[in-house]
């Protein structure tokens, strides 16, 4: 009796320990959750998904998560997608996210980026632990550490604590969190770029020009054969695709994946030669090049469309994700004034204005008449005729409410406080966010004004930073209660009606 009680401890201690090991291994493990590179979100996302409803899955790399978003998929045509990806995903793991995809999915076609055809016989030991860190333990992580990791590095893949042991230091609340959390990922995968660039309207000449061809590597030739046979086994179809990355050098690859894909009989859509590109597109181009990607999907297969669908609520609902953030970069890309505040004039932001005359001693303030017109756009209507230096500060909801406004020529301060359920897009029970998941977040603002030896100052307080660039002429700080982010903070120089900052 005895030494069965002994066993049955020693038994107790090591399945203890062993839940210990796996607990500390998953949270120090790191995790990438925030911004645009956050794999970790877009693969734990993936499982979030009810199975069975997503029309096509997306696999390939970074420059796939950044083209193609779900959401312009879902609001065009009606058409459920996912963004499984990771950063400069090789094909031989990838063939191991179809796996994992047609496990859990039964989409009409798995759509593959090509990207990553260029061909080291592995990638760097990073890039490894970024897409393969975060899927779920089963026999196909199993076999992508044991085919696309080098054997000397495998261990640091089944044993995460060797890898991670001392991110101990850098651990927060959201590391801890994340470990043991998941949610569903309201970009479904894609990651949205809000970046000014200026895209030409087509691909350019070079690359469309391009006819040289450059040999798929072996490596990635094989994994291409066994993707192949892999979904012909499993009744689905495959599309070879490559998004626009403006590459004419890594078009000769292109090329030669085209002849595949004819040899293969299966189709390729290469993108590179429609439009114009760079790694990682910003919001903007990414909408051209969904729609055209989802145009070709709904001509080629015959698609349910779900949008009126009551199953599928939350797709519209976050779908709205993806369309402000079309609105922030449509704002930092407008440097005009005028079409600066229609655009403000439109959207549901908490934007401060401040208004400063400089050193001017008239009642001809440098406030030009154009710029006092687009300040009424905002129903915004300073004295202009108040002598000496002056600032007129206002905090602007719903495009053209003031809800604080004021004119001084000393200090003076006043402050608004956001409410708390404007912090979240969501409201449906499933999507949700928690009050700790919002907790911490900066819902007052302040319009201040100082004088001070050189003159009048202005600031725009988020919390107790300042976002004000504090110039003579117009002062602009906008902010997303729905994103609970920053779209920007800029200004307008006296008389002038091109962006300054």
């Amino acid at each position: 009796m005895k030494k069965k009680t002994i066993v049955f401890r020693f038994f107790l201690f090591f399945v203890f320990f062993i839940l210990l090991f796996l607990v500390v291994s998953e949270v120090l493990k790191d995790k990438r959750i925030v911004q645009e590179y956050d794999a970790s979100a877009k693969v734990k996302g993936f499982y979030e998904e009810k199975e069975d409803t997503l029309d096509f899955v997306f696999v390939g790399s970074s420059q796939l998560y950044a083209d193609i978003a779900p959401a312009v998929l879902f609001s065009e045509y009606g058409i459920t997608s996912y963004d499984f990806c990771a950063n400069e995903q090789p094909l031989w793991i990838s063939y191991y996210y179809i796996k994992e995809a047609l496990k859990h999915q039964k989409p009409k076609a798995i759509v593959l980026d090509v990207f990553t055809v260029y061909g080291a016989e592995y990638e760097e030991e990073g890039v490894n632990h970024i897409n393969i860190d975060d899927l779920p333990w089963s026999m196909n992580k199993v076999q992508a550490i044991r085919n696309g990791v080098p054997k000397d590095l495998q261990y640091s893949f089944f044993l995460t604590l060797t890898k991670y042991h001392d991110t101990w230091n850098t651990l927060d609340e959201s590391k801890i969190e994340s470990s043991f959390y998941h949610k569903r990922n309201v970009y479904r995968g894609y990651s949205p770029f809000t970046v000014r660039h200026a895209y030409g309207e087509t691909a350019p000449n070079e690359v469309v020009m391009q006819t040289e061809r450059e040999p798929v590597p072996d490596r990635a030739r094989l994994w291409l054969d066994q993707i192949v046979e892999l979904t012909k086994e499993e009744g689905v179809d495959l599309i070879l695709i490559k998004t626009p990355n403006g590459n004419a050098d890594r078009q000769k690859l292109y090329n030669s994946v085209s002849d595949y894909a004819k040899e293969k009989d299966i189709p390729f859509v290469n993108m590179n030669t429609v439009f114009d590109g760079e790694a990682h597109i910003n919001v903007l181009q990414a909408e051209k090049v969904s729609k055209y990607i989802g145009g070709y999907l709904a001509a080629h297969y015959k698609i349910t469309d779900k949008r009126k669908d009551a199953a599928f609520a939350d797709w519209a609902e976050d779908s709205a994700y993806f369309y402000r953030k079309k609105a922030k970069c449509e704002l930092i890309s407008t440097d005009d004034l005028e079409a600066y505040t229609d655009f403000l004039s439109q959207q549901d932001y908490v934007t401060m204005v401040a208004v400063k005359s400089g050193d001017v001693a008239s009642e001809n303030t440098l406030i030009s008449q154009e710029q006092k017109d687009c300040l009424a756009a905002l129903g915004l209507y300073p004295d202009y005729t108040m002598n000496g230096s002056w600032c007129y500060l206002a905090l602007v909801r719903n495009g053209n409410e003031p809800v604080l406004q004021f004119q001084t020529q000393t200090e003076q301060t006043e402050s608004y406080e956001l409410p708390y359920e404007e912090g979240c897009l969501i409201t449906n029970t499933a999507a949700k966010a928690s009050e700790k998941e919002f907790a911490g977040l900066p819902h007052s603002f302040t319009l201040q004004s100082s004088l001070q030896e050189d003159g009048l100052h202005v600031s725009f307080l988020m919390g107790e930073d300042n976002y004000c660039l504090d110039q003579d002429g117009i002062n602009f700080f906008v902010y997303d209660p729905l994103l609970s982010e920053i779209v920007e903070f800029t200004a307008f120089a006296p008389g002038e009606t091109e962006v300054l900052h």
